[in-house]
């Protein structure tokens, strides 16, 4: 298999330890930075075709995982930008929101707005 050594669980071990993490577990979620040693790692197993990647996109994050698991990878690659949107949700209040809580601390929503104002 292209001069790769497989071992008898069927994991390649020339890549080093992170690419056969990902044989076994399936797939790995980068969100964030990775060592440039270890993306080194990933891109040579990418580009022996012993792991496949999808790009990050948007609030989609990186991922690479084991050849097999790519409808897997797409599905986790979905739920992963899902949930960034509903945590982005949880944090912006709409108007109407704004609205309500000035009303329910007492506040009068014509002076918020006329102050809102005067500071921009």
């Amino acid at each position: 298999m292209n001069g790769i050594e497989i071992s008898p669980h069927g994991y390649t071990e020339a890549f080093g330890p992170n690419v056969s993490r990902i044989l076994c577990q399936g797939t790995l979620v980068v969100n964030g930075r990775i060592p440039s040693q270890v993306r080194k790692e990933l891109s040579a197993a990418v580009k022996a075709n012993v792991l496949g990647r999808l790009r990050k996109d948007g609030l989609k994050p990186e991922i690479y995982f084991h050849p097999s698991h790519k409808n897997g990878a797409i599905d986790r690659q979905k739920r992963e930008a899902a949930y960034a949107i509903s945590c982005i949700s949880k944090v912006v209040a709409t108007p109407a929101h704004v609205r309500e809580g000035i009303e329910q601390n007492g506040g009068d929503v014509l002076d918020y707005a006329l102050n809102e104002m005067k500071r921009v």
